[in-house]
């Protein structure tokens, strides 16, 4: 059996879907912590990303604690890859491996964004991030696995013997 993982995912890779499936998987999808979504309530989660909403004051602190409390629960947690996350990640001695479409299949993650309701802001915004965060991925020592062919997380785990148990 394979240790427990965090894995820091791009976009669309299909963190949420996993989550959704799987009792030993949680998704810490960072916007219910890093703002204050009280006027976008109505809104459903996907929706929300895009939109601007003002900045929770407890932001990183309380993401980082809600890994590490995740960390004793789930074998695999799956969290945000923005760098300004992913320094406090460093900061904090959280070990996490970076997971991240190739750019051959960036056409295929906008129709994944399109599919699940984001925003055309969001899914332009998205894919002017993945040049910037290649970059700084380049620059980490951390481990990191490019998924090619429109493969999602769920096939790469699978495919490496990790444990997933279904709900």
């Amino acid at each position: 059996m394979k240790k427990k993982i965090i894995i820091a995912g791009f976009a669309g890779i299909g963190k949420t879907e996993l989550a959704k499936k799987y009792r030993n998987v949680v998704d810490l999808d960072s916007s219910d912590y890093a703002y204050d979504n009280s006027m976008v309530q109505h809104l459903s989660l996907e929706r929300r990303k895009g939109e601007v909403r003002p900045s929770n004051p407890n932001w990183p602190d309380n993401y980082i604690e809600a890994i590490k409390d995740a960390t004793s629960k789930y074998d695999i947690v799956l969290v945000w890859d923005r760098e300004d996350i992913i320094k406090e990640y460093l900061a904090n001695n959280i070990n996490f491996s970076l997971f991240y479409p190739d750019k051959s299949d960036l056409n295929n993650y906008v129709l994944r964004y399109r599919n699940r309701g984001n925003s055309e802001n969001y899914i332009e915004m998205k894919l002017k991030q993945y040049n910037e965060r290649m970059l700084f991925f380049n620059k980490l020592n951390v481990p990191k696995t490019i998924l090619k062919d429109n493969k999602t997380l769920e096939d790469y785990l699978i495919r490496n013997g990790y444990p997933l148990s279904k709900l």
